[in-house]
């Protein structure tokens, strides 16, 4: 939402509750020492507004307000406070960002606070980031577990990617041999000309990114994409690279979610094939896209037999398996309904939602 139309929102003095955008403080004993938890979790969610001046109790909110005096030395407190690194180690604020407005005759004081961009996260209270990051839910601000704060100093570090992490100790046992053998079909077949498919398996890895050199280090091995996209199960699921992997696809009959319909197919790693993000991928797509229209178009000649919806379904997939966060205790999720299909992974978009949707 745009911070004027929030305002107008709290001015007409409706939704005046707390919900995952907006946090209330009365903040009449002085300026909230809480302000810069609640600060840390919408800089490193989504962003949202901070309202200094409403009281609750009870469930029941009431705006309390406070005098010219106390408006101007919250402001200065919060600038002071804001530069300070044993307070929080970023001020992401500009002047247009924090307004004092009037709800039904009482002033109050309100704080946008933006989404940090992934290179700023994570943004936190105090000097240790492992004890003063937080993350905002519905119900309210929770403090990030240690996995949560590396997860978010792996993103911010654009020059070091996770998916190219090296693994220590994995060899070319851990590669599915079956997958590579299938991916050089297939890459064969759509180029057939193309140089790499004269290089050894672990050449070909190199240059697909799922074999690497440090060039500091000197280190080598295999990297996290590369055995997640062709390895084998059982060292996918290693606690060194990826144990909580667990792609799965269900097929529901009923196109309600939530009643007792139970799948009635499934594609999930329960040991007969390799479960690999290649092999997920192969078995996927044709159940996502059976239900579907098969054209009859020529073109020069040649029959095209997919549509945008098929391209789209496509991207939709690689999307899921690519931009995925291994690291945490989740999984692929793929829920197909007779007029629907629902995808969703692991992990945080890298820009805001505001810029999502405007496709930025």
């Amino acid at each position: 939402m745009e911070f004027d139309y929030l305002l107008d929102v709290i001015n007409s003095h409706i939704n005046l509750r707390e919900t995952i955008d907006i946090e209330f403080k009365k903040g009449t004993g002085g300026f909230p020492g809480a302000f810069w938890e609640t600060y840390s979790a919408f800089a490193n969610t989504e962003g949202g507004l901070i309202v200094l001046g409403v009281s609750e109790k009870n469930g029941t909110f009431n705006i309390v307000g406070f005098d010219e005096d106390t408006i101007d030395k919250y402001k200065k407190d919060f600038w002071s406070s804001s530069h300070n690194k044993n307070t929080v180690n970023e001020c992401l604020l500009t002047d247009s960002d924090v307004a004092d407005v009037e709800v039904l005759g009482h002033r109050i004081l309100v704080f946008r606070i933006p989404q940090a961009q992934r290179t700023q996260r994570p943004i936190y209270c105090g000097r240790d980031p492992y004890n003063g990051t937080y993350k905002r839910n519905y119900e309210g601000d929770y403090k990030c577990s240690k996995d949560e704060v590396q997860r978010m100093f792996a993103d911010a570090d654009v020059n070091r990617p996770a998916d190219c992490r090296i693994l220590k100790n994995f060899t070319i046992d851990d590669i599915d041999k079956a997958s590579l053998d299938q991916f050089r079909r297939l890459f064969a077949v759509a180029k057939p000309d193309h140089p790499w498919l004269a290089l050894e398996d672990i050449e070909l890895l190199t240059m697909l990114g799922g074999y690497r050199v440090d060039r500091v280090s000197r280190e080598e091995g295999f990297t996290l994409a590369g055995l997640l996209m062709f390895g084998k199960s059982q060292s996918i699921v290693d606690p060194e690279c990826a144990p909580h992997f667990f792609p799965d696809y269900r097929l529901y009959s009923s196109d309600n979610p939530i009643g007792n319909e139970r799948w009635i197919d499934r594609v999930y790693p329960d040991g007969t094939w390799e479960a690999n993000l290649f092999q997920f991928y192969r078995r996927v797509l044709p159940k996502l896209t059976s239900v579907l229209p098969m054209p009859f178009q020529i073109d020069e000649d040649t029959r095209i037999d997919e549509t945008s919806t098929h391209i789209a379904l496509r991207e939709a997939l690689i999307n899921l398996c690519i931009h995925a966060d291994y690291t945490v205790n989740a999984s692929l999720i793929i829920s197909q309904y007779p007029h629907h299909i629902i995808l969703s992974n692991p992990g945080a978009l890298l820009i805001s939602r505001w810029q999502y949707y405007r496709g930025w």
